[in-house]
């Protein structure tokens, strides 16, 4: 809005309300039940009684058509009625729009955007669409727990009956309930129908809310095209335009795929090229590796074909050396014969000593088995020795035992003759019994005077604290904060309630939580008291401040859970240097302020910090001096300060940015006297009553001091009486007791003299059979030393047979020399003979070796030749071609020669091989993929233009129309405009460009969110929107205050265009809201102007509101006058 309007604008105090507080509003041709309304409804001077009769003569509610007469000109999908309950600012309302142009209207605040919001939400879509609130919760009405959302739809030509869509929205759970024709149904059949009936709620072509106003400028040329599309084209111009990206998209994937699989195959070539001389190297050395290895299989033939060649040999040496030795032998028998014969006697001398020997260790063997039985023998003696002193030892004691028990017997029974006196404990039991009723009696008595004791100081101390309490209140009248801790007390007692606890469990929280800061904080210099408490609303001055989230959480469940106060509790992240002044001391100076309201308060930081953050009296100025308009204008336009008290007068000023710099409205309201922080005298009649009920209180103190000494005294009396009987008590038990046990004593000695008794019986038992043992274990111990002298006699013929052994051996051992000493003598004589034996042996032997070597290496090498066959049987020839004619050592030189070679050809990389293989048949598959793609990319180019040749002229046709209408728009206000199709060679890109000009020496400019004007955009918005009035797919369109930020002349060119598009025969249903309205626009009989009236003065009815007897009124009172 222009300057001179913001200040025209400002509100009394008298009705600056409106937007701080919610209430119930109603639409025009709508109805409201206000009973539960926070607001006390008034009537009309006029009545109620002749509005409900005019209504009902003449069929209608609200001026609207009655019968069937509302379903001419509805498209299906078109909206009917919209029905609301405890929705936002509405209570309850129902609006029934027109089949054309809708216009709402109403002030700021009466809930028009709201009638937006409920289309929104009730077709089913998401509140983002809204550019509002966040979740659905927060439409419900503030203290309600569900809102309603009734919407009937227009029906299709094959449907008898409208559409109702209801939506129940559920604050606690934060979802929705739907119902479809009164049917409960899914979120998903709602979607199902809206788009069957074409509605767009999520295209700003179709649908723009206030809060979006601005987006629709923002929005890309791509995102532009795509809206106006699915607004104002046939469905299959969506499904071309994507399935055209696609195929583009996928062209270019295939074509960006192909170039890399080119470039790829070229490099794969290239590097193919340079590997031939290398492969063929390589090949060469495995050509000879191959040779080399078939002559190690040859080798391996050749080497079996000589073992078999030595073997044969021999076993010829074998037979050769045999036949010699039996010869040889044959020759010399009978020289050999004596020495045979000598040698056959010193054997059986051998045989004869080694039995000799075994017999001498078996001597011995026994010997020793003897010495060990002896030895047992005299253990067991000695054992029996020793089981014989234990006895003895036994029996000594038994015999002491016997004596001892015979002597306590004599004592017990000269005792059991002195009985001592009869005792009766019957008598101590009735003394003892009496003390201790007595005891309990004094007991009961003392804890009931200690309990009036305890009662009387309990009292004492209450009166105490009462009077610390009247003494304080006393103190705290002479001083500001204590007046208004006094102030606290008697007009705000939760609020003092939960002062006086925080105080109490101050040490429970992390941090100090801060009382009100009505107590907590003052005003430096009182004279701006007033100005600064205008800043504030009563819970700025009652809430409490704590500083950290536990402690915000602890407090909230004590005061609101626990003792349910209806207390303020705030907190603030924020330090106080946080918030900084928006101008200096002296540039407020300049604007007229004496400083800003912070300035002015004193107490603690976060408190101070909570202030600033929550009224911001860092940014609030304050002036002692009323501002003149020249003042006032200066502040407004600095924008830098939207707050301010000055004089008797405080003002409110709030800006629409996305409306431009010059849209705002100020509020001004007078500055009452403030309630808080201010000095007041002493109320000398509640200091009186204060002091009247001290000396009270300290009358019943000297009274209770009285009670309780005595009290005190009394209790000691008793006390003492208690200790005395207590002793007669311990005297009485102790007598007892002495007497009980000593006749006790005597009672037993009868048993214990039979106990003895008993005692002494088994001692002579246990003497009685120790004499027996002991007799046993002498017998016992004879016949061990009858055994172990059987045991001696037998170890000593022992000996001797160890002894006649002993001379057998040496016998046999001199023969045995004997023996030896003569075949040395035959040997000697025999000497030649035995040589020649020895070495036909020796060589017989060597063949035997030899034979047997050989036969090994030939079953090692046929096993060999074997395995080779296995593996390749097929070479069989060829090894046989290979050892054919030649030696294994020939083979081994070849393998040299060719072991040779592989050592000159050498190889840089061993897998090169491998690697060359692998890529020519990369490359083969390349070659065959880019053949593949090639033909892909033929048939999707195909595809493309035959596609786009049915696609492009129809768009080519939609922006011609779409440019015709918005050009004509424009050309009515003497500026020009121009849609056209802005078309890359990707289809992903192709956008719709909007060019507006609106001064005559200026080209034509994209329209953007930045380079036109509010006004300007608003302007361009609206015309290109009404150009697609007549395309639209869409039954119904919704434009919400579009016309914030045009001027006059622009607004109404801009209305009469938008009658006369929208008002058109077979033109779908158009809603514009518009909080303001020119004198003497153009109306249209098919259009629909829904006034939305709220506040004190509604009907209780709203169905009894009919604004066109409010204008009949109008103009008989007007007449009158005139």
């Amino acid at each position: 809005m222009a300057p001179a309007s913001s200040r025209r604008r400002r509100r009394s105090d008298t009705d600056n309300t409106d937007e701080d507080h919610d209430e119930t509003h109603h639409g025009r041709r709508s109805f409201a039940d206000d009973i539960g309304s926070s607001k006390r409804p008034r009537l009309d001077e006029d009545g109620d009684h002749d509005v409900a009769s005019e209504q009902l003569h003449h069929g209608k509610v609200n001026g609207a058509p009655n019968g069937n007469e509302m379903d001419d000109g509805f498209q299906p999908g078109a909206i009917v009625r919209v029905s609301v309950q405890n929705f936002v600012t509405y209570e309850k309302a129902e609006f029934l729009p027109g089949p054309h142009l809708n216009m709402v209207v109403g002030p700021n605040g009466t809930g028009k955007s709201s009638l937006v919001c409920a289309i929104c939400l009730g077709l089913g879509y998401s509140p983002k669409h809204l550019g509002r609130a966040g979740s659905v919760k927060e439409f419900v009405k503030h203290g309600k727990d569900t809102a309603t959302i009734e919407i009937e739809l227009y029906r299709r030509p094959n449907h008898r009956k409208n559409y109702v869509v209801k939506v129940q929205i559920r604050r606690e759970q934060n979802n929705q309930k739907w119902w479809l024709n009164g049917k409960e149904t899914s979120h998903k059949e709602v979607q199902r129908l809206i788009r069957k009936l074409k509605i767009q709620v999520d295209n700003l072509c179709q649908f723009l809310p206030q809060d979006r106003v601005v987006e629709f400028a923002a929005c890309t040329p791509v995102d532009l095209l795509r809206e106006t599309l699915r607004a104002a084209a046939p469905e299959e111009m969506l499904v071309w335009q994507k399935q055209l990206q696609g195929l583009d998209k996928d062209k270019k994937e295939l074509e960006q795929a192909t170039h890399v699989d080119a470039e790829t195959l070229k490099n794969l070539e290239n590097r193919q090229q340079g590997l031939q001389t290398d492969v063929d190297r390589i090949r060469e050395r495995e050509e000879i590796i191959e040779q080399v290895k078939n002559l190690k299989s040859a080798l391996v033939f050749a080497k079996y074909s000589e073992a078999r060649t030595r073997h044969k040999d021999a076993k010829e040496r074998k037979k050769l050396a045999e036949r010699s030795l039996r010869r040889l032998e044959h020759d010399a028998g009978p020289s050999l014969q004596a020495v045979n014969e000598k040698q056959l006697y010193a054997q059986q001398i051998d045989e004869a000593t080694l039995a000799r020997k075994t017999s001498l260790k078996n001597a011995e063997d026994a010997a020793k088995k003897l010495a060990r039985d002896a030895s047992t023998a005299s253990d067991k003696l000695k054992e029996f020795e020793n089981g014989l002193d234990a006895e003895r030892k036994g029996f000594d004691a038994k015999r002491k035992e016997l004596a001892q028990s015979k002597s306590k017997i004599t004592a017990l029974q000269a005792d059991i003759r002195n009985q001592p006196e009869e005792f009766n404990p019957s008598d101590f039991n009735q003394k003892i019994r009496g003390e201790e009723h007595n005891l309990r009696e004094l007991e009961g008595e003392l804890r009931e005077v200690s309990s009036q004791r305890e009662e009387v100081k309990n009292k004492g101390k209450t009166i105490n604290n009462e009077i610390r309490q009247v003494e304080s209140n006393i103190k705290s009248l002479e001083t500001q904060q204590g007046q208004q801790l006094n102030f606290m007390r008697k007009n705000f007692p939760e609020l003092a309630t939960a002062w006086a606890w925080i105080q109490e469990h101050q040490g429970d929280f992390e941090k100090e939580v801060f009382g009100p800061p009505m107590i907590s904080c003052s005003i430096k210099d009182e004279r701006y008291s007033d100005q600064v408490q205008s800043l504030l609303q009563g819970d700025d001055f009652t809430c409490f401040t704590a500083q950290t989230k536990n402690d915000y959480k602890r407090l909230s469940d004590e005061l609101y859970r626990v003792q349910s106060l209806s207390v303020v509790i705030r907190s603030c992240a924020q330090p106080l240097n946080a918030f900084s002044r928006p101008v200096s001391i002296d540039e407020a100076s300049d604007l007229g302020l004496d400083g800003f309201a912070i300035d002015f308060l004193e107490g603690p930081e976060p408190v101070l910090a909570m202030l600033c953050a929550e009224k911001r009296l860092h940014q609030s100025g304050v002036s002692l001096r009323d501002h003149n308009d020249a003042q006032y204008d200066r502040l407004v336009r600095s924008g830098r300060v939207n707050s301010w008290a000055a004089g008797n007068q405080s003002f409110i000023v709030r800006r629409r940015k996305e409306y431009g710099p010059q849209a705002m409205t100020t509020l001004t309201k007078n500055i009452p006297p403030g309630r808080f922080w201010t000095s007041q005298p002493i109320d000398a009649q509640e200091k009186q009553e204060m002091n009247k009920r001290l000396a009270e209180l300290n009358g019943e103190r000297d009274i209770l001091k009285q009670q309780y000494h005595e009290l005190h005294e009394k209790i000691q009396a008793i006390e003492d009486r208690r200790t005395s009987t207590h002793d007669n008590i311990t005297r009485l038990k102790s007598e007892k007791n002495a007497l009980q046990k000593e006749y006790q004593k005597w009672q037993s000695l009868p048993e214990k003299i039979e106990s003895e008794e008993r005692s002494k019986r088994a001692h002579e038992q246990s003497m009685q059979d120790a004499r027996r043992r002991m007799v046993d274990i002498r017998y016992d111990w004879d016949e061990a030393v009858l055994r172990r002298a059987e045991i001696v006699l037998r170890h000593k013929e022992a000996i001797e047979n160890i002894r006649r052994a002993h001379q057998a051996l040496l016998e046999a051992e001199i023969r045995g020399i004997e023996a030896y000493s003569d075949i040395e003598g035959l040997k000697g004589r025999n000497a030649h003979i035995m040589q020649r034996l020895d070495a036909e042996k020796e060589i017989l032997q060597q063949a035997t070796d030899d034979a047997s070597r050989a036969r090994d290496e030939g079953n090692r090498l046929s096993d060999e030749v074997q395995q080779v066959l296995e593996h390749e049987p097929e070479k069989r020839e060829l090894f046989s071609q290979l050892c054919e004619n030649k030696s294994s050592q020939d083979i081994q030189e070849e393998i040299g020669g060719e072991e040779a070679k592989l050592d000159i050809i050498h190889v840089a990389n061993p897998n090169i091989i491998r690697e060359f293989e692998k890529r020519a048949e990369e490359i083969d598959r390349l070659t065959r993929k880019i053949a593949g793609s090639n033909d892909q990319l033929q048939g999707l180019s195909q595809e493309i233009d035959e596609l786009k040749s049915r696609w492009e002229p129809r768009l080519d046709e939609l922006v011609s129309k779409i440019n015709d209408a918005f050009a004509y728009n424009f050309e009515q206000i003497s500026c020009a405009g121009e849609v056209r199709v802005h078309k890359p060679e990707d289809f992903d890109a192709w956008a719709l460009d909007i060019m507006v000009r609106f001064r005559e020496n200026e080209t034509l400019q994209q329209l953007t969110a930045h380079r036109q004007s509010g006004g300007e955009r608003a302007v361009s918005t609206i015309f290109f929107l009404m150009a697609l009035q007549s395309l639209a797919q869409s039954p119904f369109r919704v434009v919400d205050e579009i016309n914030q930020g045009m001027d006059p002349r622009n607004e109404r060119m801009v209305h009469e265009r938008m009658v006369e598009i929208a008002c058109r025969e077979h033109s779908s249903q158009y809603f514009l809201i518009t909080p303001k309205l020119l004198t003497g626009l153009r109306y249209d009989p098919k259009m629909r102007v829904l006034c939305i009236a709220s506040g004190e003065h509604m009907p209780r009815e709203g169905r009894k509101l009919d604004f066109r007897r409010c204008l009949n009124i109008q103009k008989r009172l007007t007449a009158a006058s005139a």
